[in-house]
């Protein structure tokens, strides 16, 4: 009997601690998401949003799925960055203190749309001018006024990356002219970053300085591989473009000549 109780008493415990884990997940994920929609558009000036996150937290694993970033105003595209899935892994030790270690993370599969709006513009290179104008500061810190104050109070927490990994990405190239949209698409290099946060001091970053330094180079390779491999592609895109714009062109003239016959 005396046994049976133990066992009951276990299960109970046992079934608490779960019950907390499941409780501070379910609310990390609130608070993840709510953070990574509020710090990362106030970055970049667009829209982003996390779909979902996975936190394993004794192993100190991470998992965001279907993260966004909103083209800038004027783009026809919904979408410059899409991130199918992240990978996080975490010192677990580090947790509780100042500065937590992140040992790796993983981008797999990102899709990067590079839009021309014209000759001279694409979203690319305005994204890219969004995130300077949003992340400059007096001390030129890359961190938002208000992120800094968070920072200043102690409410936020810095962070260390030892490496950040990005592989089998692909550029989308697009344009859209005369109503038509048109594309072509090449790989995006894979990418490395190592020792975020261990620059100076090795005192860390915060987080939003850290996202700054991943999407930055995300971007900048991105713009890279377009200009290095995608000539071609933005030449069928421009010529496909201007095709377009003499079809409807040619068909505006037609309408004319029906309607002036029907006048005259």
């Amino acid at each position: 009997m005396k046994l049976k109780k133990r066992y009951i008493v276990l299960a109970a415990i046992v079934g608490a601690i779960a019950g907390g884990v499941y409780y501070v997940s379910h609310n990390l994920e609130n608070i993840v998401k709510s953070a990574v929609n509020k710090y990362g558009s106030q970055v970049t000036g667009t829209e982003v949003k996390l779909g979902g996150f996975y936190f394993a937290p004794f192993k100190g694993e991470v998992k965001l799925n279907d993260l966004t970033v909103a083209n800038p105003k004027g783009y026809a595209k919904p979408y410059i960055i899409s991130l199918g899935e992240v990978f996080v892994k975490l010192n677990v030790k580090s947790l509780t203190e100042p500065v937590i270690v992140v040992e790796k993370v993983s981008v797999v599969k990102p899709e990067v749309t590079y839009e021309l709006k014209n000759v001279t513009n694409n979203n690319v290179s305005d994204l890219l001018a969004n995130i300077n104008k949003n992340t400059a500061s007096e001390d030129k810190a890359e961190t938002p006024k208000e992120v800094k104050k968070e920072e200043k109070s102690g409410e936020g927490k810095k962070v260390v990356v030892d490496l950040v990994s990005v592989s089998d990405g692909q550029v989308n190239i697009a344009a859209s002219i005369a109503g038509k949209g048109t594309g072509a698409g090449i790989p995006l290099p894979n990418i490395e970053i190592k020792d975020i946060g261990k620059e100076k001091d090795k005192s860390g970053k915060s987080l939003s300085e850290t996202v700054v330094v991943i999407l930055k180079k995300i971007l900048n390779t991105s713009y890279q591989a377009v200009v290095e491999k995608g000539l071609g592609g933005l030449k069928d895109v421009a010529n496909d473009g201007i095709k377009a714009l003499n079809d409807k062109a040619d068909s505006l003239k037609d309408e004319a000549k029906g309607f002036l016959k029907n006048i005259f």
